[in-house]
Order: structure tokens, then C-alpha cells, then sequence
């Protein structure tokens, strides 16, 4: 594994009360995470925003605004189902789906099993990560830009 940090982009894709979640089933069992990836060599983040949008999404989105950036460091952490020495900083962006539009992967991820809305508001009752930001979804506020290492 690289010693690098490995940089992704993911869409914060908040709507109707509903935010927009990729599905995993593992050995941990389900887990949640908003859709994004890893920004390949050569590729600006919008462009990694938008190919990572195409293969777990369906579709081309927006690139909004950058909403916070936030890290996870495996080795800080005594369970979190990453290899050893996964490094990520992940840069969170606004973003929106078309009315009526019709969602689903073309390349989903290792263990993606869905895409799927959920209400906000029961947030707190999945296993959802980064866990330590379910109440700045809930509220939708970000009042720092770097939220931190967290799991």
C-alpha cells in the first residue's frame, strides 16, 4: 500500500429531507457511506467528481461547493474494515439529483450492494460514517471546513 494519502471526492446530496447513500454489505455487516472515490493520477477532482458520480450514481451531477474535508487514518481506529495504513482525506461537495430521475450503478464499488435515500433525521440509526458528522448532516450545517481525522 502507498505511504501517500489517497484523496477523494464524494457528493453531499441532501433533498425532500432525504440524503442519498451507497450501501455496502460486508463481514461487519451494512454500512452506509455518502457516493464518491478516489481521484485518480492525472484527474482534477471535478472530473474524479463526475466519473465517480457516472459509476455510482448513473448519472453526471453538479460539482457544488466545497462543504468540509475530512480524514481517516485506519490505524487510529481499532475496527474500521480498512486495510492497515489507509490514509484518506475526503473533500465533501454540494450537489443535487434531477427531479424524477432515475439512480443506479453502472461500476459500483468492492461490497456496494445499493444506492438508496434516507431520511435525515434517522441518520443516527445506521451504521453511517463518518459517524462522528451525523449530527452536522442532520442540521446540514459544516461550521468548519476541516472536520478532522474521524472514523
Amino acid at each position: 500500500m502507498s505511504t501517500n494519502p489517497r484523496v477523494s471526492v464524494r457528493a453531499v446530496i441532501i433533498q425532500n429531507g432525504m440524503i442519498l447513500l451507497s450501501k455496502y454489505l460486508d463481514s461487519r455487516g451494512y454500512w452506509y457511506v455518502i457516493p464518491g472515490g478516489g481521484v485518480e493520477n492525472g484527474e482534477t477532482m471535478e472530473e474524479a467528481f463526475r466519473r465517480e458520480m457516472l459509476e455510482e450514481v448513473g448519472m453526471e451531477l453538479p460539482f457544488g461547493e466545497l462543504l468540509f474535508i475530512r480524514e481517516i487514518i485506519a490505524d487510529r481506529h481499532s475496527e474500521t474494515g480498512l486495510q492497515p495504513g489507509f490514509h484518506q482525506i475526503e473533500l465533501n461537495v454540494r450537489s443535487h439529483v434531477p427531479q424524477g430521475a432515475k439512480l443506479g450503478s453502472t461500476l459500483p464499488d468492492k461490497d456496494q450492494i445499493d444506492l438508496m435515500w434516507h431520511p435525515l433525521e434517522k441518520l443516527h440509526e445506521i451504521n453511517f460514517f463518518p459517524r462522528g458528522l451525523v449530527d452536522q448532516f442532520k442540521k446540514q450545517e459544516w461550521p468548519k471546513l476541516y472536520c478532522g481525522e474521524m472514523r
